[in-house]
């Protein structure tokens, strides 16, 4: 595990949400897109349709499986960003070859943890109600 250190996401709109880093430390710069899925985080990071994108995960766990070579879509990581809610301090499946973030960092890629990653995904104010 890397050392956290305190981290800022920045949307588009302004919002801002301050969180502490996973991957590599550094800066990126993305289209933020959504994954909603609770598995598949490794095919989603390894499949080339996402390079230079900002994926959001909006399962609150992510991690627990690690990484392994036969779940990957291609040799490589295409995101240019990473965001989760509560990265999982171990994997802990009996296929796991090694860690989300040990992948993230050696690929270079920038993420953040411990945000509301569901409230990224809406431009409502929090306690605002949609009318119906």
């Amino acid at each position: 595990m890397t050392q956290r250190v305190s981290a800022l996401l920045v949307l588009e709109d302004g919002r801002t949400f301050t969180g502490v880093s996973f991957g590599a430390v550094g800066e990126t710069f993305g289209e933020a897109v959504f994954s909603t899925g609770m598995s598949g985080y490794q095919e989603t990071l390894t499949d080339p349709s996402y390079h230079r994108q900002v994926v959001v995960m909006t399962a609150p766990h992510i991690g627990n499986t690690g990484m392994n070579t036969t779940d990957e879509e291609s040799r490589k990581i295409w995101v240019a960003g990473y965001v989760v809610r509560e990265p999982s301090r171990i994997a802990s499946n009996w296929r796991s070859q090694r860690t989300l973030e040990d992948d993230l960092v050696e690929a270079g890629v920038v993420g953040i943890s411990r945000i509301d990653t569901r409230a990224c995904a809406t431009r409502a104010p929090c306690g605002w109600e949609f009318p119906r």
